[in-house]
């Protein structure tokens, strides 16, 4: 440090004395120049009122005047005629000079009355300065009056001046290392002491302070110094805490997170977007987006995003890995100062899959309902039409006609009833919906199997059931556990064929979960439509389904029924043998 500030007062040493001698030169540049040009002003002023004067005498005397004014001024004196050609000049001749109408002087002169300028003689091949003056009442061909000067003592003066300069900086150089010698070396040894404690803080170590006792500046500095660590490690200690909180949000948030700078280089990534992206390297700060990003298809939907700054929304599939809608906003990064620039782009990543597939269910579900609702509407309006026809006066018409009539309204009104109880089971949450302790033997025993008796009987089904010992009461809703067990046996009970058997079992599971299998022997379910049986209004067989008098509603109610308490209903058929359905539910809630 002492060789640098030794040299730095030598280097400013030499910049005073240059920036001195500098200006000094370009002082007398400056003032030679004014000097040079208002004795040039007076001469061309002179010489243009002797030429108007002498307005008659004949043009080929152009040149004898030139050089007689040019003696009597000591400079050069050019008459250049109005087309720009020289008519004279004191020290060259006319004829073999070039047209002056492009020099800065003589158009400068025609347009202002006045012209100067300062350049390099191609005729004399010498810096010189001119002045010109428009010839106003004088003789007919010629313009302009030009006097000028060489500047060829300003060069002279210069190097004068630079002698002084390199005379100065040796003394001064001289003197000021000596004495800064001196000086600095009282100077670094409290300064070395306070470098060495400026490093142990940069190390991240804040706690340490300067001792340096003295009360001149440089007490004061460490005083200031101490007072900037201690102000700076609450600082840090408060960014570290904010930089924490934000990244635990983001990470935390469902949906992915990407900041790139202007540079399209990554300022923070969450862990959604990493997997939403396949990102697979695991230091990706700092680091080019598109050279992290695997998946190519949501590389070029980015790629077109960041082309502008400018917040946007937009959707786009995403096939790999696996098929999914993906929702992206963006919006520019600004600094909340006032006319600040944009430094990067917020982008965040939304998997609208299940949104999107909501959507298609409600959408499905109205065009089903309403179709559902048409063709009973359009039957009964139908045979409402005949009776009105005249069927009404047959009484058998008549008759089988009701009866119809009477099967679809029933067909109607199970139909809404489903609808309505589906509704209500979907807008309910666990919180909710009021639960009991149940004993699910009693319930299926007492309550359920009565229902079925009747319908079991004609068909001569045998429904048998099978309870593990020992089963403690479940805690959910009565209504809902009946209306699930219902809709299992009705299904079973309408698809099992003459003869046939249906099996209703309840058992424990690792004493965490109740197990509910309702099985059947009848004619199954085809594999490729098992995925979709617990979607409103789905039918294997929509004729026979009809024809039971089936809404498509039952195993919907059951699986919303089943997921209102955290439970899982799975199913198990195949074609020709029997379908079995099993339930679980957890014997705490939020199991």
């Amino acid at each position: 440090m002492f060789k640098k500030l030794m040299l730095a007062f030598a280097v400013l040493i030499l910049i005073g004395v240059l920036i001195t001698g500098l200006l000094s030169m370009e002082i007398v540049s400056v003032y030679y120049s004014k000097n040079v040009e208002d004795r040039l002003t007076t001469n061309a002023k002179l010489i243009q009122a002797a030429l108007e004067q002498d307005a008659g005498k004949p043009g080929q005397q152009y040149e004898e005047l030139c050089r007689r004014y040019g003696e009597i001024t000591g400079g050069r004196v050019t008459i250049i005629g109005l087309d720009g050609n020289v008519l004279g000049d004191s020290d060259a001749d006319a004829q073999d000079m070039e047209n002056h109408s492009d020099r800065p002087e003589v158009k400068q002169a025609f347009e202002e009355g006045f012209g100067k300028s300062v350049r390099k003689s191609k005729t004399l091949d010498k810096e010189m300065l001119y002045v010109a003056l428009p010839l106003k009442g004088g003789r007919g061909d010629a313009g302009i009056i030009r006097a000028a000067l060489p500047l060829d003592d300003i060069s002279v003066i210069q190097k004068r001046i630079w002698y002084y300069i390199f005379l100065a900086i040796f003394i001064g150089l001289s003197a000021a290392l000596a004495l800064s010698y001196r000086y600095l070396s009282t100077l670094i040894r409290p300064i070395g002491e306070m470098t060495e404690m400026a490093s142990t803080i940069a190390g991240g170590r804040f706690n340490k302070r300067v001792r340096v006792k003295s009360s001149d500046e440089i007490g004061k500095l460490a005083a200031t110094f101490n007072h900037m660590a201690e102000k700076m490690e609450r600082t840090v200690e408060e960014l570290i805490k904010d930089k924490s909180k934000i990244e635990a949000i983001l990470s935390s948030s469902v949906n992915g997170v990407i900041a790139v700078d202007s540079s399209e280089n990554i300022m923070f990534l969450n862990p959604v977007a990493v997997r939403m992206l396949d990102i697979r390297d695991q230091d990706f700060t700092g680091r080019p987006l598109f050279d992290i990003v695997c998946n190519k298809e949501a590389e070029r939907i980015l790629r077109d995003v960041l082309k502008t700054q400018r917040g946007q929304t937009l959707e786009f599939e995403l096939p790999w890995p696996k098929n999914r809608t993906i929702k992206v906003i963006t919006a520019p990064i600004r600094p909340k100062v006032k006319h600040s620039r944009t430094i990067g782009t917020l982008i965040i990543i939304q998997d609208i899959t299940t949104v999107k597939k909501l959507e298609k269910i409600r959408s499905d579900f109205v065009a089903n309902v309403t179709h559902e609702l048409k063709t009973p509407l359009t039957s009964i309006k139908g045979f409402i039409e005949t009776l009105r026809e005249g069927a009404a006066e047959d009484p058998d018409k008549r008759n089988r006609f009701l009866e119809i009539i009477d099967v679809e309204t029933e067909r109607l009104e199970r139909l809404i009833e489903d609808i309505l109880l589906l509704s209500e089971i979907e807008s309910s949450s666990p919180s909710s919906t009021s639960t009991e302790q149940i004993d699910v033997q009693r319930i299926i025993e007492d309550e359920v199997l009565s229902i079925f008796a009747n319908k079991a009987k004609q068909k001569n089904i045998d429904i048998k059931t099978d309870f593990a010992a020992g089963l403690p009461k479940l805690t959910m809703s009565k209504d809902r556990f009946k209306q699930m067990l219902i809709n299992l046996l009705d299904n079973a009970i309408k698809f099992t064929g003459e003869g046939g058997q249906v099996h209703v079992s309840v058992s424990l599971k690792n004493g965490r979960a109740m197990v509910i299998k309702v099985k059947d022997n009848g004619i199954g379910i085809p594999r490729e439509h098992q995925d979709r049986i617990f979607e409103r209004f789905y039918r294997v067989d929509k004729g026979r389904s009809r024809k039971e008098g089936g809404t498509g509603l039952g195993l919907a109610i059951v699986k919303h029924i089943v997921l209102l308490v955290n439970g899982s209903v799975q199913v198990d058929s195949r074609p020709g043998e029997g379908t079995e359905f099993t339930v679980e539910i957890p014997l705490k809630r939020g199991e």
